[in-house]
């Protein structure tokens, strides 16, 4: 008897599969799966792949595989897209029992393992989501066009901008204006505007991966660089005080998930800093984002999660 969970954002896909006993089986990693990014043919090449992977690597059948719980990125608020999603999970998954659920519903049922709280999701794009008595209520996560202040592509944008500033003077010359020429071959500043335009041609998850060099730099003593990453904790607390409201006097748990946080202690001292004054606690993710459509799956089946279980899916993690 297993359960596989499958958590799908805008940089990879991760199948994973556990038995009974909450015991991690296998892992099957797979490129990003928003169809906005790799179009829905290829969501559903995706997705099939994984599954057989999954089933072939561990020489198991479809009705060895208890139930599904499958939280994938755009299954959200634009009904078109989400319709579409359903509608190829249906195909690949017909044979088995499943849930689909949204890719920041396993971040929050991971990172809280299964408790009431908040936790905010900082990866390509962004969203702070609220659990409070088996009800979701979201903040944010406007896609990157309207909103998604305090992600990777949020700070990668921001990125490129401050890159511009050193260049002109409008802003002293540190760490960042050096990592941004060497790690992108630039010869000449102005450069900058075709690699964004023509090398990458504004792809979201290219322009994504500039928060690393953002990150590098707030570490190398860059004011600018860091100053990004205050604002980014600033945008995190406006979405935590906003998912407050609703919640009584109790303190709540909040935690988090996302590459943006792999900058450490940039991203959290100040977030600390700024939640002082407010009744929350901030934690560290108990489990991440797979384990948590893992959990997922296990308890849609009608398992309880005793206290066994729980020790086993947290030590796997």
């Amino acid at each position: 008897m297993y359960f596989l969970g499958v958590d799908g954002g805008g940089t990879k896909t991760c199948f994973t599969l556990i038995n009974k006993d909450g015991n991690v089986i296998s892992r099957v990693i797979k490129g990003p799966s928003h169809p906005t990014q790799i179009g829905f043919d290829n969501l559903e090449k995706l997705l099939r792949e994984g599954l057989e992977e999954i089933i072939t690597n561990n020489n198991i059948s479809y009705e060895d595989i208890e139930r599904v719980t499958l939280g994938l990125a755009g299954y959200g608020i634009v009904k078109e897209i989400a319709e579409k999603i359903a509608e190829i999970v249906e195909k690949v998954f017909k044979d088995i029992k499943y849930d689909l659920v949204s890719d920041v519903r396993v971040a929050i049922a991971g990172a809280l393992a299964g408790e009431d709280g908040i936790n905010i999701v900082a990866g390509t794009g962004s969203i702070a989501l609220a659990l409070k008595n088996n009800e979701i209520i979201r903040c944010g996560g406007w896609g990157y066009t309207v909103g998604d202040e305090a992600s990777a592509y949020w700070i990668g944008k921001k990125t490129i901008a401050l890159f511009s500033k050193e260049s002109d003077g409008r802003v002293e010359k540190a760490a960042l204006y050096e990592l941004i020429k060497n790690n992108l071959s630039l010869s000449k500043d102005a450069e900058i505007i075709s690699y964004v335009n023509d090398k990458i041609k504004g792809d979201r998850s290219e322009i994504a991966k500039l928060s690393r060099i953002c990150s590098e730099a707030a570490k190398l003593g860059d004011e600018a660089a860091m100053s990004i990453f205050n604002e980014a904790a600033v945008e995190i607390t406006e979405m935590i005080k906003t998912l407050l409201r609703n919640f009584g006097k109790e303190q709540v748990k909040v935690s988090y998930t996302g590459g943006v946080f792999k900058s450490g202690e940039l991203i959290l001292n100040p977030l600390r800093s700024m939640l002082e004054n407010l009744n929350v606690q901030l934690i560290e993710p108990i489990l991440s984002p797979d384990l948590g459509a893992c959990l997922l799956a296990y308890i849609n089946a009608g398992y309880e999660v005793n206290k066994e279980f729980y020790n086993t899916i947290v030590n796997n993690n």
